[in-house]
């Protein structure tokens, strides 16, 4: 990585597809300069860049982060779905790690513990002051999704007859230590709400923090992230939430971290650019129906075209039975690699990473993948149905099948969804409809083809 340098924010929420398929060409050149030429840290900002890595294979990645600084590279990180972030990191140089930990806050080190070399987070820790390490130990002893992962403990626990001038007086003892809140607690246990470092300040001094507090919920330091979020009722003013262990109050939880969660949630399921046309959750039942019979419809006639591809080997099937029995096995397999490969682009295009320039590195991905679970499971297949029907060339042409429709059905899974993107039709609804057609089509005549030129009998 990069010594930083000044980044101008450009209002550019997504990178198009000719700033990737330019990068991507820059580093297949196997020219350094051509990358730099390019500028990508000067013109996009974090989001955009993180976009960029999304929408790239694994071997163009660790290129592009040569160019990043490591102060930046944090909040790109940060950005990155999880698994994303996994494989940069597993990428980087020992000397790169060590300049990333470098430029590192305790933050960076909290979310990404699990995936940092675990010699590296010690030296992290080893380089903090007492107080910030003992605070860092207890954080790292909880799993990532939990809450106690990021519980701050900066909180002052008080009584409910306390004074608001006996806490002030405890708050300036514990100086340079800041707050974030008081929780008012009694001696049996109970908690009775908290006060904002706001409210103490500006409350008279004789006031009791029972009369002056707001009931809260509390988060058990146990507790799920995202199913916190879901559940929690923030209070209007308080930044942070009081969090529990085994029933005593220990810390707070940031309130904008849970809606950063309830935010990331949201973007995981919803789909950018999708045609207004098209259904949503609660299209009203009239349109939903019509948009839906369209599609079965289509499905319907496409269901006739796989009839007819098996009606023209009807002699093959009254000579060979065991044809019509192995043909829902050739049907299902590719059915099911296609809406695996389906899947992977539907959320490509819902997260805007799938785009003309990186169409057909996905493709090839896809292809490869097909290529060995075809091979691995027809293989499997073949033998099965070589002991079964005691036919080695009845084995031989179900593994054909498979491989072929394992090929046929990640290629159309690909290139169907992204395609009907660009006609403006939604890919959920219809993808699924030409993909099944595919692969029954596909695999229908390869396989009954196959057997009525090498198993019937004139």
């Amino acid at each position: 990585m990069v010594e930083n340098t000044a980044v101008p924010e450009f209002n550019q929420p997504h990178v198009n597809s000719v700033v990737l398929a330019q990068i991507i060409g820059a580093i297949d050149s196997g020219d350094p300069a051509a990358l730099a030429t390019l500028n990508v840290t000067e013109q996009f900002n974090d989001a955009d860049i993180a976009n960029l890595l999304e929408s790239m294979p694994e071997k163009y990645r660790a290129p592009l982060c040569h160019v990043i600084s490591p102060a930046r590279a944090w909040p790109i990180l940060h950005l990155l779905q999880y698994e994303t972030a996994r494989h940069i990191i597993g990428q980087l140089s020992r000397g790169q790690l060590h300049l990333l930990i470098a430029a590192a806050v305790e933050k960076d080190i909290l979310t990404f513990a699990e995936i940092l070399p675990q010699e590296l987070v010690d030296e992290f820790v080893d380089q903090q002051e007492a107080a910030a390490t003992e605070q860092l130990q207890k954080a790292l002893t909880y799993q990532d999704e939990e809450v106690g992962r990021y519980t701050t403990y900066d909180v002052l626990r008080a009584r409910p007859s306390a004074t608001v001038a006996r806490t002030m007086e405890r708050m300036d003892k514990a100086k340079p230590r800041q707050f974030v809140g008081v929780y008012v607690v009694d001696a049996n246990g109970v908690f009775h709400g908290g006060c904002t470092i706001g409210q103490v300040l500006s409350a008279p001094s004789e006031a009791k923090l029972i009369d002056i507090c707001t009931p809260m919920e509390l988060l058990s330091d146990r507790q799920d992230i995202s199913a916190a979020a879901r559940l929690l009722n923030p209070v209007e003013g308080f930044a942070w939430q009081p969090v529990q262990k085994e029933g005593k109050i220990v810390g707070a939880f940031a309130v904008s971290l849970l809606m950063q969660r309830l935010k990331d949630k949201s973007l995981e399921v919803l789909a950018s650019d999708t045609p207004q046309s098209e259904e949503d959750l609660f299209t009203p039942v009239a349109v939903a129906a019509r948009v839906r019979a369209v599609w079965l419809t289509a499905n319907l006639l496409t269901a006739f075209l796989a009839s007819a591809v098996i009606g023209l080997f009807e002699a093959a099937l009254q000579q060979v039975v065991a044809l019509a029995i192995l043909m829902p096995v050739v049907a299902s397999m590719g059915g099911i690699a296609g809406s695996q490969t389906l899947a992977v682009a539907l959320r490509g295009i819902a997260l805007n990473h799938l785009k003309r320039g990186n169409l057909k590195l996905l493709l090839d991905k896809e292809i490869k993948i097909a290529a060995f679970n075809g091979i691995g499971l027809g293989l499997l297949i073949g033998a099965v149905v070589w002991y079964w029907f005691d036919s080695f060339t009845l084995g031989g042409i179900i593994f054909v099948a498979i491989v072929f429709n394992s090929l046929a059905a990640a290629s159309s899974g690909t290139v169907i969804p992204f395609v009907l993107k660009q006609m403006k039709v939604d890919p959920a609804v219809a993808g699924s409809v030409i993909l099944t057609t595919v692969t029954d089509v596909v695999g229908f005549i390869i396989f009954l083809g196959l057997g009525s030129l090498l198993l019937t009998v004139s």
